[in-house]
């Protein structure tokens, strides 16, 4: 085995290299940016997260970046690229040109807008007036130029100054203000004064463009429209249609690809490079041949099955593409403890309110076509949508279509195209991996649980309408919850249903002061469920039995539960005990509907 090292969580292109980690090698793509027949002005790359994206225009950024004390000098750029012994693919011969005309030759500015987000507006632009607070730092040295105006450096000075001192204090309507003024227009006002400084154009890289937008929609006090407003005159100050002078290239990313009437005002230079969309279908994420040389550097080759199991399945273009973020953790856990055993690693790095919002609103509107589509992803299969573009960034937090919330999953990463899948118009897709579908598992046990305030509430209902032998309430209930329930176990057994009635009857009997007896001897048997509610006597004896769909096969499986309750005496103990209300409750399961039938009060019948 190699003495492999991991730098797990860096995305530092220096900090992997100077640290000797592991890095799979993406160098080659310089020349497709710089010197190539696909090189473009202004790049949008759209992935999903953790997929490499920030350590990939990092590499960009530390390659072309000029030594501002020393222009000319490339030394780092030498000794990052070249030699190291790594053997890179910019290092070779045939990248000689680009190393002369692009390596350590450009200005750089460049930020992520990653962990811009809060509560409300104020909250979150003040994180991102932090994150051009560093951009104002690194390039303070421009304060002491000779070449620039007085006028420029007193509104550098100016706006350092404010980013320092004011970021906490933006709930002020003024300084608010002056803040959206800064964030709209401080890429473009650097780069304007680096351009006079050195007499070079400027690169501009802006990592997860999209973030601030995701987070202020489903923030609690939205504010999509004012980041919106934010973003806009960024790119339009930043990307104009007729470019200034000082923009060299610019290079932008995000997991969701947003029209660009909507976002890139007066920016139709740009080209978008979506997960289908060469050259650069490979630049992100891990091909099949450099998961292999992984595995076989960390000495786990006999891991491959499992491996691809568990976090391939994702089609860019006509490639198998796995996860980087995922293999990297699950490498060095392998090699760092007693299992290499994979687990989820990726949705773990962020939380997936999307999911819990989209299942839950269509819980609530009880549309079972939303959720059986739902279903068959969770079993394995696969669906057909109608590729949705956005004009805006969706409205999570209401109901949205079936179409409009899988477009966003799998831009986002938690479903795929098939093989067979077209790009554009109507595709087809499914859940990538084991590691995604047990996101998915984890969002169900949380939706159908205690902690979910409607299937409570619908639960807690349900234990009501059983122990007052309201039959016909109760089965158009238990039909609708059935609807709801994204069961990923077989639906073809008897105790899957079991199972669905023991989890929901359970965590709301203990709620409600109820008990709640599962297959406890009762008569001459066991009956499924008793319900005991002792403070009005009443007892609901429940039996439940799986047949086919259609409506008589439910009806003759609920009669053959409520026989089966007579003939086993189940609500003999009860009556002998003293409740004065026992009802005989026989349940028909098929597919996702049901049949109930009652015996009454067989208290009564005494």
């Amino acid at each position: 085995m190699k003495d492999i090292k991991f730098n797990n969580g860096s995305e530092d292109f220096k900090e992997i290299i100077n640290g000797n980690s592991y890095y799979v090698d993406k160098t080659a793509y310089l020349k497709t940016l710089f010197l190539s027949t696909s090189e473009v002005k202004n790049s949008l790359f759209i992935r999903p997260r953790r997929f490499g994206k920030t350590l990939n225009l990092n590499m960009i950024k530390e390659f072309c970046e000029l030594n501002y004390q020393n222009p000319g000098d490339k030394t780092r750029q030498q000794k990052l690229f070249v030699d190291n012994g790594r053997n890179l693919a910019v290092a070779g011969d045939d990248y000689r040109e680009l190393r002369e005309k692009i390596m350590g030759e450009f200005p750089v500015i460049s930020i992520s807008f990653r962990g811009v987000e809060g509560e409300n507006f104020p909250d979150a632009l003040s994180q991102l007036i932090l994150k051009i607070a560093e951009i104002y730092e690194k390039f303070s040295f421009l304060t002491k130029s000779n070449k620039l105006s007085d006028s420029s450096i007193q509104n550098y000075v100016d706006n350092l100054e404010f980013c320092n001192t004011k970021q906490e204090e933006l709930a002020n309507p003024e300084n608010c203000q002056k803040a959206i003024v800064i964030c709209s227009s401080f890429i473009s006002k650097i780069a304007f004064m680096l351009h006079k400084e050195f007499d070079r154009k400027v690169i501009v890289i802006i990592d997860e463009y999209d973030v601030p937008l995701q987070k202020a929609m489903v923030a609690k006090d939205p504010y999509y429209e004012d980041m919106l407003n934010i973003i806009r005159k960024l790119s339009s100050n930043t990307f104009k249609q007729n470019p200034d002078p000082w923009l060299y290239k610019g290079i932008v990313s995000g997991c969701l690809r947003i029209a660009h009437q909507s976002v890139f005002t007066d920016a139709n230079n740009f080209t978008t490079y979506g997960l289908s969309d060469e050259p650069y279908t490979k630049f992100f994420g891990f091909t099949k041949d450099e998961t292999n040389k992984l595995l076989d550097d960390c000495s786990l080759s006999d891991k491959k099955a499992s491996v691809k199991e568990w976090y391939d399945g994702y089609r860019f273009g006509k490639n198998h593409i796995f996860c980087p973020w995922s293999l990297i953790c699950y490498c060095n856990k392998a090699l760092h403890s007693d299992t290499d055993k994979p687990q989820p690693f990726w949705v773990n790095t962020s939380g997936n309110d999307l999911i819990n919002l989209f299942i839950q609103n269509n819980m609530e509107a009880h549309d079972a076509e939303n959720l059986s589509k739902m279903q068959l992803l969770l079993d394995g299969d696969s669906v057909n949508i109608n590729l949705e573009e956005f004009s805006s960034y969706p409205d999570i937090r209401n109901r949205v279509s079936f179409d409009v919330f899988m477009t966003l999953m799998l831009h986002t990463g938690y479903v795929t195209y098939t093989a067979d899948s077209d790009f554009t118009g109507e595709v087809t897709i499914r859940i990538p991996n084991q590691e995604v579908l047990s996101c998915f598992r984890a969002k169900q046990k949380f939706l159908y649980g205690e902690n979910n305030p409607y299937w409570f509430k619908q639960a807690m209902s349900l234990v009501d309408l059983l122990l007052e032998n309201r039959t016909e309430e109760a089965q158009e209930l238990i039909s609708s919850m059935l609807i709801s329930f994204l069961s990923v176990r077989n639906s073809g057994s008897e105790l899957y249903y079991h199972g669905f009635m023991t989890g929901i009857l359970g965590f709301a009997c203990a709620a409600k002061g109820v008990e709640f007896h599962e297959e406890i001897e009762s008569g001459d048997g066991f009956p499924d469920v008793v319900l005991k509610k002792k403070l009005t006597r009443t007892t609901a004896v429940l039996e439940f039995k799986k047949g086919k769909k259609d409506l008589s096969s439910l009806t003759e499986s609920a009669d053959y539960a409520i026989d089966q309750i007579i003939k086993k005496k189940y609500a003999e103990p009860y009556i002998k005990e003293g409740y004065r209300n026992v009802y005989g409750i026989g349940i028909g399961f098929g597919g996702k509907d049901c049949t109930v039938k009652s015996l009454g009060n067989m208290a009564m019948k005494k």
